[in-house]
């Protein structure tokens, strides 16, 4: 092989190894800004999860979980709302099929978030779709759900930089709270509680900007106070649902609307099309 050619090739070689290095460099970068862009995405929900959680693990230690439990609980269950009505249950000695029943009943509003991201999600492999339903909580849903929908290519990294952000918060506040509540019990009983369901609220309310996303807030919202008496949360459950269910019903009326109007615009411009044809044809 003549020295030049053989210089040429390498020389090519070089250049495309170079170009596959910094395109995968690139895909790093990439990536590693969606998670940054997730982890910036949770953080208010954060500031206000952690007092929750904190509550969740000095409540677990009254009814006598060790310290280790509890961490050991919140890493693996990471449900704030079924953990803090469990604790409840196990107070008043509820049987465990009690326990078990009401958690999942409260946790039955996962099944819509579900509904809502399996469409962004469904391309990804059954790992990865295992990983991130473990994170679909209440504060992941809705700091990520607007992201899911554009960003196609990097989403699951921003997912996950929203996710993990929440879940380790979640994990060391129970534990530094298990830790409090074990020398402190009353701690439990500040009301610290609050401050997520307060940040819940800052982020939720500036995306309830259509009308369907109002009427099912609307909706929900009534509901929910109409029925804050039952038991176990089952009327946030029953809430929720219902505000979907009126939702899904404004969607549908609006799209209807909308081809209705598109049909009368579209006849509006055949008889116009007919007018004009007529009058230059001098028939009119």
């Amino acid at each position: 092989m003549p020295i030049q050619l053989q210089n040429n090739l390498q020389d090519n070689c070089k250049i495309t190894c170079n170009n596959l290095v910094q395109m995968e460099q690139t895909g790093i970068d990439m990536n590693k800004k969606y998670l940054l862009m997730g982890l910036k995405a949770i953080f208010p929900l954060c500031i206000g999860g952690f007092p929750f959680s904190f509550i969740v693990g000095a409540i677990s230690i009254s009814v006598g979980m060790s310290i280790t439990e509890s961490t050991f609980w919140s890493f693996t269950v990471f449900a704030g709302s079924a953990q803090m009505v469990a604790l409840g249950l196990i107070q008043s000695s509820a049987s465990i099929l009690i326990i078990m029943l009401t958690t999942f009943i409260i946790n039955l509003r996962h099944v819509l978030y579900s509904a809502s991201m399996a469409e962004y999600m469904k391309d990804y492999s059954f790992p990865m779709r295992a990983l991130m339903s473990f994170g679909l909580t209440d504060e992941v849903y809705a700091a990520t759900i607007d992201e899911m929908k554009l960003n196609k290519g990097n989403r699951h990294w921003f997912y996950l930089g929203a996710m993990g952000g929440f879940w380790f918060t979640w994990v060391i506040a129970n534990f530094l709270g298990a830790i409090v509540g074990s020398s402190f019990p009353e701690i439990a009983n500040y009301g610290l509680d609050f401050a997520m369901v307060a940040a819940f609220i800052a982020i939720v309310i500036p995306q309830v900007k259509t009308r369907e996303c109002i009427t099912a807030a609307v909706v929900a919202t009534i509901t929910g106070i109409l029925l804050s008496g039952l038991p176990y949360s089952l009327g946030l459950v029953i809430a929720a649902c219902t505000g979907v269910f009126a939702g899904y019903r404004m969607d549908l009326s609006t799209e209807a609307m909308q081809k209705e109007e598109s049909l009368l615009t579209g006849q509006q411009r055949d008889d116009k099309y007919i007018e004009i044809k007529a009058s230059n044809e001098g028939i009119i």
